[in-house]
């Protein structure tokens, strides 16, 4: 079976038509996609179950490098930011180590290879010959520029070597070789089934496309023309048939197009049949191999538990840290156990690529779990911003350093954003301790600054807001503890000034002064998150839910300007204390992939009294922001002490990683806050309480660098009730002091 990427699924089909015939197979070898499938065949699996597996939606994800977001670690997820492109280092910084070595997370493909050949190894002594049908499979030496034939040893190593393609999954180290795909020196192995086996019959199946030109500007073409040798599809036996599947138009990454590969291969072997038949006079008993299989089966049922875990590439601290992540003290664990710690520490922002192998020694009773990691860099350094076609534009800067030892792992961060719209400055070292349930300490400190009325629009017509200047300054600390994979509780104390300077009217001269409103507050918060959204904006798929609940107390300074109705020279010291609670939930339905249909749900109690002036108490009620552009500007109309809201959100995908998206809102305030001659009051009654709508149409281009979306949004608080905006990127803010969300 040769090498061929998506197109080698067609081998699947070949399979199954040989053993509709009767057609006895005795030997594989495979390379790349044919070592795959030949592997998988070799150990016991019907073509039919082979044909499941490789159409299924977990393999299309394994062969894009997706790790499901289910797998994810949310807890050790870093906050969100802005980053457009970033690069890590070390101490000894060299250039070449920042380049990534592939395109995709191999983190799937490894595990998979894992689950699906260990048990398989060990019951074959990890010797080929005595797998359920003889098997080999090739790779490429690239330091001594040659082929590297796998007849014994690990079966899941061996796979993994042959369909190593470069660029695509990083290579991999065996026996301190650098091994790549097998397609390299030898894409259709018909003289290593000669020269092993000596078959009285050889048949090939073969998806190797004649070698084409490298295209001037066609990366994937070039390095397909550098790796790819001029393929040799001759067999040296006089009995010998090859089946060559009509597959030129998928490409070597088109998983998505397996079933038809697998219809191609079976249609051409079908077609092959007489031919076949002639050659080779045997035949099988279907019911005999089934029952063959159906023994092996059971005797590889049984469930894999590890005691021992091996580390290469770490050093002693290091190696305790991944240790005690995996795997709890002096306990044996199953691998179906193992895998959703496995996944939380690839995850981890501390390691970079991680390989799994099982081995079991002769006499043992479990497996040893060898691993080899590379750790990340000491340093990442981050660059990028939201741009758009108002005046917000806001630049990106954020630098991280990473330790871990035996008892703790740190990642200290500290990231900056500087625009005329909003300037933060955030440092936050968090420490996570790797125990039997792991928790984290993050102290923070943290700067945040709004100017408001430098956000209006500047290519299209917008109304120019109030003059308003929020500032935050605060300091806290938080701690963490997971609940499950994807949820975590959080609980954390700040303390700090918050700062608003503004006016009480749009009418003002330059010569007037503003008001200052100073809190000085403790704020102590209880939060549980559970998230399984696809995406931080414009998500497609999965859910979050939201609790939060938080007392503050705090004393109000104001300092009144040449609008306020107090005196300039007054200062008055109030105290407020008040507990709020809050709650979110968003949650997408996929109706195929094409369309998918999302709702979100919003609702805050805060039992907060008035502060000094209307402006003031506004300032400081909560507020509903659904969409990017509210989030950039103050809305009197979207803010209440106690509100419900919700969100309709339709997504249409329009090609490939254009989608358009369809959203409404509708805020429901219990009450609105109102001004009585720049005091603040609640509304009468409800009757008299007003709800406010938004309308927001998008089409997003989700480009590898960032979103790039155009909007037009509508609004039925404004008099210009329409608004149009282009954004790159993801308008982020760091973390807020007061923040009922």
């Amino acid at each position: 079976m040769s090498g061929g990427g998506a197109s080698g699924m067609a081998h699947i089909g070949v399979l199954m038509a040989l053993e509709e015939n009767g057609i006895p197979i005795d030997y594989i070898t495979g390379t790349s996609a044919g070592a795959l499938v030949g592997g998988l065949y070799s150990i016991g699996y019907t073509p039919k179950q082979i044909m499941e597996m490789a159409s299924s939606e977990e393999y299309f994800s394994i062969a894009n490098g997706e790790i499901d977001k289910k797998l994810t670690f949310f807890f050790k997820q870093s906050p969100e930011n802005a980053e457009i492109v970033s690069f890590s280092f070390d101490k000894n910084f060299k250039l070449t180590s920042t380049i990534p070595l592939n395109f995709t997370d191999p983190a799937l493909i490894d595990f998979f290879m894992v689950e699906q050949f260990s048990q398989a190894s060990k019951m074959a002594g990890y010797n080929f010959d005595s797998l359920f049908i003889p098997f080999r499979c090739i790779a490429s030496d690239i330091d001594a520029n040659e082929e590297v034939v796998f007849s014994n040893g690990n079966l899941s190593q061996a796979v993994r070597a042959s369909m190593t393609f470069p660029f695509y999954i990083p290579p991999l180290r065996v026996d301190d070789k650098i091994l790549v795909d097998g397609g390299l020196y030898n894409n259709f192995p018909a003289d290593i089934m000669y020269d092993d086996f000596l078959p009285d019959v050889i048949l090939g199946s073969s998806v190797t496309a004649p070698r084409q030109k490298p295209k001037e500007y066609d990366l994937l073409s070039q390095v397909t023309g550098m790796i790819q040798t001029k393929s040799n599809i001759e067999i040296n036996c006089d009995n010998s048939l090859i089946i060559e599947p009509k597959v030129d138009e998928i490409g070597t990454f088109e998983f998505e197009k397996t079933r038809i590969a697998i219809l191609k291969g079976y249609e051409e072997t079908i077609a092959n049949m007489d031919s076949i038949k002639k050659l080779v006079s045997a035949r099988i008993d279907t019911n005999e191999l089934k029952v063959k299989r159906k023994k092996l089966f059971e005797a590889r049922s049984k469930q894999i538990t590890i005691s021992n875990i091996e580390i290469e590439g770490l050093n002693k601290r290091e190696e305790q840290y991944v240790i005690s992540t995996l795997k709890d003290k002096n306990k044996e664990i199953s691998l179906a156990e193992l895998r959703p710690r496995f996944f939380r520490l690839i995850t981890d922002d501390k390691i970079e690529f991680m390989f799994p192998s099982l081995t079991m020694k002769p006499g043992d009773s479990s497996y040893t779990l060898k691993l080899r990691v590379k750790k990340t860099p000491d340093f990442d350094f981050r660059v990028g911003g939201s741009f758009t076609s108002k005046s917000n534009n806001t630049g990106y800067v954020g630098l991280d350093y990473k330790f871990i030892n035996k008892f703790l792992s740190l990642t200290a961060s500290g990231n900056l954003y500087f625009g005329r719209f909003y300037n933060s400055l955030d440092i936050a070292p968090r420490i996570d301790f790797p125990l039997d349930l792991p928790f984290y300490l993050e102290p923070h400190l943290t700067y945040n600054r709004w100017d408001y009325y430098r956000s209006f629009s500047t290519f299209f017509e917008d109304t120019k807001p109030s003059f308003l200047i929020k500032k935050e300054t605060f300091a806290g600390i938080s701690i963490g503890l997971p609940i499950d994979n994807k949820g975590k509780l959080v609980a954390s104390f700040k303390n700090g000034l918050f700062e608003n300077e503004y006016y009480q009217t749009d009418q003002f001269l330059s010569v007037d002064t503003a008001d200052i409103t100073e809190f000085l507050v403790n704020k102590f918060d209880l939060e549980y998150e559970f998230n399984s959204l696809d995406n931080f904006y414009y998500s497609k798929k999965g859910s979050r839910l939201k609790l939060k609940a938080g007392y503050i107390d705090g004393i109000e300074i104001n300092r009144a300007g040449s609008t306020s109705l107090l005196t300039n020279d007054t200062i008055n010291r109030i105290k407020h204390n008040w507990f709020q609670y809050s709650i979110n939930f968003e949650k997408y339905f996929n109706f195929g992939k094409k369309y998918s249909l999302g709702i979100e749900l919003e609702g805050v109690h805060s039992q907060q009294d008035f502060f000094n002036n209307y402006t003031a108490s506004v300032l400081f009620a909560p507020q509903f922001s659904p969409i990017p552009e509210t989030q950039t500007q103050f809305i009197p109309q979207f803010a209440a002490h106690t509100y419900a809201a919700i969100g309709v959100k339709q997504i249409f995908n329009i090609y490939k990683l254009l989608d358009f998206r369809l959203e409404g809102y509708a805020f429901l305030p219990y009450s609105n806050i109102i001004d009585n001659n720049k005091i603040a009051e609640f509304s009468p009654n409800l009757k008299a309480t007003r709800r406010n709508y938004i309308v927001s149409s998008i089409l997003v281009f989700n480009s590898p660098l960032g979103p790039v979306s155009f909007t037009a949004n509508c609004m039925d608080h404004r008099q210009e009730k329409w608004s149009f905006l282009f954004n790159f990127n993801f308008l982020v803010f760091n973390r807020k002091g007061l923040d009922p969300l």
